[in-house]
C-alpha cells in the first residue's frame, strides 16, 4: 500500500498536475485517478474543478514568492539578491506550461491571482534596485522601470523558438542577460563600504488581488496573453 500524503504533499502533487496539463481537459475523475486519491479528496479541498484549479494556482504563485524572500534574505549583497530573486522566477517560468497559461486566462479569479503575483514581484524588484541606487552599489535609474524591462524580457527570452535559433539553454541564455544587465547597473565606484551592506530590506507588503479585466476572445497566442496578464497594473 503507498503512502498516504500529508496536505501540503498532495497539494503540491495536484499542482504539478495542474500546472502540466491546465484543467480544462481534465474531469475530477481523471485527476483522482492520476493522483491515486478518492474523488472525495478533491472536493474537500474545493466544491468544484475550477475551485481546485484557482488554489493550485494560488499555491504556485505564492510559493514562488515565498523562496523569492527567502533567498533574498539569505544574502549578503545586494547584487545576488537581485540576481537570487530574478532566478526563483526564471525556473518557475520552465515549469508553465501552455495548457495552464490559457486555463489561467480563461479564469478570472486564478487571472486575478496571476496579476497580484506580477504586481508583487515588480514592486519588490523595485525595491531591490531603488535600494542599490540609494546605497550606490547601482548607478542613477528608476526601480520601476527596470523592474518592468527584466520583467518584459523574461517572456521573450524563455520562448523556444528563440532559444533554438540562439543555440542557446534557457539558463544560459538568462545567464547572458543578468550579465549585461547587473553589468550596466554596477555603479563604476560602489559607495565605500556598499558591497558589504546587508540587503536590509523589509518584507515587501501583501498586495490584494486586482480586479480582473475582460480577456482577450479568440486568441490563442500563448506569448500575447501572457503578455497581457504580464502588463496588467
Amino acid at each position: 500500500m503507498g503512502k498516504t500524503l500529508t496536505s501540503d504533499e498532495f497539494l503540491d502533487e495536484l499542482t504539478q498536475l495542474l500546472l502540466a496539463e491546465g484543467i480544462s481537459s481534465l474531469t475530477v475523475g481523471e485527476m483522482a485517478a492520476r493522483l491515486h486519491c478518492s474523488r472525495r479528496r478533491l472536493y474537500d479541498i474545493a466544491a468544484t474543478k475550477e475551485e481546485l484549479f484557482c488554489v493550485a494556482v494560488e499555491r504556485f504563485f505564492r510559493g514562488i514568492l515565498d523562496e523569492g524572500e527567502a533567498l533574498i534574505g539569505k544574502e549578503q549583497e545586494l547584487t545576488a539578491a537581485l540576481a537570487a530573486y530574478l532566478s526563483v522566477g526564471v525556473r518557475a517560468a520552465g515549469r508553465i506550461s501552455v495548457p495552464f497559461l490559457k486555463d489561467v486566462e480563461d479564469s478570472d479569479p486564478a487571472r486575478a491571482c496571476f496579476d497580484a503575483y506580477q504586481q508583487t514581484r515588480t514592486m519588490r524588484l523595485s525595491q531591490l534596485v531603488d535600494e542599490g541606487v540609494r546605497q550606490g552599489v547601482f548607478v542613477a535609474c528608476h526601480g520601476r522601470v527596470v523592474s518592468e524591462l527584466i520583467l518584459g524580457a523574461a517572456l521573450r527570452l524563455r520562448r523556444p523558438a528563440f532559444l533554438a535559433q540562439a543555440d542557446l539553454t534557457i539558463e544560459e541564455a538568462f545567464q547572458e542577460f543578468y550579465r549585461v544587465l547587473l553589468g550596466g547597473l554596477l555603479a563604476k565606484t560602489p559607495a565605500p563600504g556598499a558591497a558589504a551592506k546587508r540587503v536590509g530590506l523589509e518584507k515587501a507588503p501583501p498586495v490584494p488581488p486586482l480586479k480582473p479585466k475582460g480577456k482577450n476572445a479568440g486568441d490563442d497566442d500563448a506569448d500575447r496573453m501572457l503578455m497581457a496578464a504580464w502588463n496588467r497594473s
